[in-house]
């Protein structure tokens, strides 16, 4: 078949849905989509700054619009019309309501109509309107989780026949590293022993709760810092004064390349993920791969990903995520534990297996 497929989000810093899109991307261009994809035409508002050097990849570069939500809705419809694919994958939930071709969807988790109030209004707005009626027109929806596959088929009443589980993984820089601390110390000022948080810096994630937790257990653990790598996102106030008010204890060196990730989660007493809903957390499954400790949320789609693999928490109970704190950095049997069961918990996912597994939905969205 021939598949458009949507690359709006590999523009800038890429963040956990940027990763799966391009992850994707290499393997479908990579052989995972044999005997399915014959071409897979690149589609987006915007120059994609990387694309996978193979003969049955192209890029479709005309009818650019600098707005995405206006270019997919306005724009793509004509250029679908010209290029009549057989098939378009939508990889983060929105796709033009006037669609003049099948395609799938990829839902990667549903916090904006289960925790609306930590959405910008706006987003709000544009994807109530829009999600429900996408997802009713996709021949398939895909989603990371058995969680979120839930989720979807409850809110948005679809068929569950229509609604698939492909799990997402870490990419093949996430591995134990043998590299010392010297470069962390170097490059971004600190060194072990600290507690890592990786991910966008917003309400959901749940970090002001998670840094009162370890400022209170911080006098019984003079050495160790938190660090909470990612990018300021919407409405993050509130985990700035918490960290201002930590008297160093916690580092924010912002947005950090991925190639460098692994030498931070290498180091690291633990992964510290308590958010309050997600729909895979692909820094659990890094975490994992690397051979670090992970204290997560209990819940969602975290406890499922985790597979028995981390160190579960009550997110909403400080007390409960400052023992988790605790035990780990104090615990070695306990760290060792979660270090060698993580491992083998990462294992289980793999972006050959996504690939491979999305380009059969792509063929049973259209009939086998």
């Amino acid at each position: 078949m021939i598949l458009g497929f949507d690359a709006t989000t590999l523009v800038g810093r890429l963040s956990g849905v940027g990763y799966y899109t391009a992850r994707l991307m290499e393997g479908l261009a990579g052989g995972a989509g044999d005997g399915i994809v014959s071409r897979l035409v690149v589609l987006s508002n915007r120059e994609v700054p990387v694309i996978p050097h193979n003969g049955t990849v192209e890029v479709h570069g005309s009818g650019r619009f600098g707005v995405r939500s206006l270019w997919m809705q306005f724009v793509l419809p004509f250029i679908l019309r010209r290029l009549r694919p057989d098939l378009v994958h939508f990889t983060n939930y929105l796709a033009p309501l006037a669609c003049p071709v099948p395609y799938v969807v990829s839902v990667h988790d549903m916090s904006m109509t289960l925790l609306p109030g930590y959405h910008t209004a706006k987003k709000r707005l544009l994807t109530s309107t829009l999600v429900p009626a996408v997802a009713r027109g996709a021949r398939m929806v895909l989603t990371p989780s058995e969680s979120t596959r839930r989720d979807v088929v409850r809110l948005l009443g679809l068929d569950p026949g229509r609604v698939r589980v492909v799990p997402y993984a870490h990419g093949p820089l996430f591995r134990p590293v043998d590299e010392g601390p010297l470069r962390l110390a170097s490059a971004y000022g600190i060194e072990p022993p600290y507690f890592l948080y990786v991910g966008t810096l917003e309400p959901r994630k749940n970090l002001a709760r998670a840094l009162r937790a370890f400022m209170s257990v911080a006098p019984s653990l003079p050495g160790h810092r938190f660090l909470l790598v990612g990018q300021q996102g919407w409405k993050c106030a509130d985990v700035l004064k918490e960290a201002q008010a930590s008297g160093g204890r916690v580092v924010l060196p912002g947005y950090v390349e991925e190639p460098d990730l692994p030498l931070l989660f290498a180091h690291a007493t633990a992964l510290v993920y308590p958010s309050l809903y997600e729909g895979f957390g692909l820094p659990v499954v890094e975490a994992m791969a690397c051979g670090t400790p992970v204290i997560t949320s209990r819940g969602s789609s975290l406890q499922e990903v985790a597979g028995g693999a981390a160190l579960l928490v009550d997110p909403l109970d400080e007390a409960d995520i400052a023992r988790a704190l605790e035990a780990v950095a104090t615990d070695a049997a306990l760290a060792a534990s979660l270090r060698a069961r993580g491992l083998e918990r990462a294992c289980a996912f793999s972006w050959t297996r996504t690939a491979r597994e999305t380009a059969e939905a792509y063929r049973d969205a259209l009939g086998g």
